[in-house]
């Protein structure tokens, strides 16, 4: 029969769009049919229906019309004057039934993951995290580059406080009480801090607020506020604890990657330690 198989897969022949459809599942299709195995080429038109909705290289109505033709002229190949192409035609039947359902189950699959990946993108290219409305971590990283240059050019102090949230439910998953638990953190992280300060969220249970031009005195303040203010204002029913690593530079010589480094270098260092560290 394998002979059979092969002479009808090379004489199908598809137009475009349709032969960058059909053509990667011939194999599938001449092995399936030689080990009486339809669900090895089910699977296939699945994975590929899925990868090209995806790539959003064709449409769902082409896969479907590529899978009709193709299979179509892979039936007119077979006369069914032989027992094995008869038997072939039988077993294409059985395969013919089912295939349209599956490429329409597998392109569905692949357009929500199309649709994930673009809202992930989406949510990268965003400035602000959506949970919070401060400064994502690629945009608080921007920022803390423009001060840095900043406070350098103009010969101005810059300090920073990095804020640290852990419970003893994180291994369960984000659960609403730990959403609710960022949300209000990061609102009472922006509320005290002044109009050219900038706060954002570096991870997903740690922020960090920027202050260009203040003195030492200044960043205790903040640290010293927030204290106080983030476990009597959020709302959360768990335990949590709150860590600080502040840094306070006169003279500002470190890049923001060198400084970002720094800071989640003295939080992971003092975990266990104390509640605030100072660079």
């Amino acid at each position: 029969m394998q002979s059979v198989l092969m002479a009808a897969a090379q004489a199908v022949a598809l137009d475009t769009p349709y032969d960058s459809v059909f053509v990667p599942l011939v194999d599938d299709l001449v092995g399936a049919l030689a080990d009486d195995e339809p669900a090895t080429f089910l699977r296939a038109v699945e994975g590929r229906s899925r990868l090209l909705a995806v790539e959003r290289s064709v449409r769902m109505a082409d896969v479907f019309v590529a899978l009709q033709l193709g299979l179509g002229a892979f039936r007119g190949a077979l006369s069914g004057e032989s027992p094995d192409e008869t038997l072939a035609l039988r077993r294409l039947a059985a395969i013919e039934s089912e295939v349209l359902l599956r490429a329409g189950v597998g392109f569905s699959e692949g357009l929500e993951a199309a649709v994930d990946q673009l809202s992930r993108d989406v949510a990268t290219l965003a400035p602000t995290d959506p949970q919070t409305g401060l400064s994502n971590a690629a945009e608080l990283a921007r920022r803390l580059a423009v001060e840095i240059e900043r406070c350098r050019r103009t010969d101005v102090a810059l300090g920073a406080v990095l804020v640290a949230l852990s419970s003893g439910d994180e291994a369960r998953g984000p659960g609403d009480d730990l959403v609710a638990l960022v949300a209000d953190s990061g609102r009472l992280l922006a509320a005290g801090l002044r109009r050219y300060d900038v706060a954002g969220r570096l991870g997903d249970l740690e922020f960090l607020a920027v202050l260009p031009d203040v003195s030492r005195r200044g960043v205790q303040a903040v640290v010293e506020r927030l204290r106080r203010e983030l476990p009597r204002g959020c709302s959360s029913r768990q335990r949590i604890e709150f860590r600080f690593v502040a840094t306070h530079l006169d003279v500002v010589d470190v890049n923001a990657d060198d400084l970002l480094a720094q800071l989640t270098a003295a939080l992971a260092a003092g975990r266990g330690g104390e509640s605030v560290v100072w660079l």
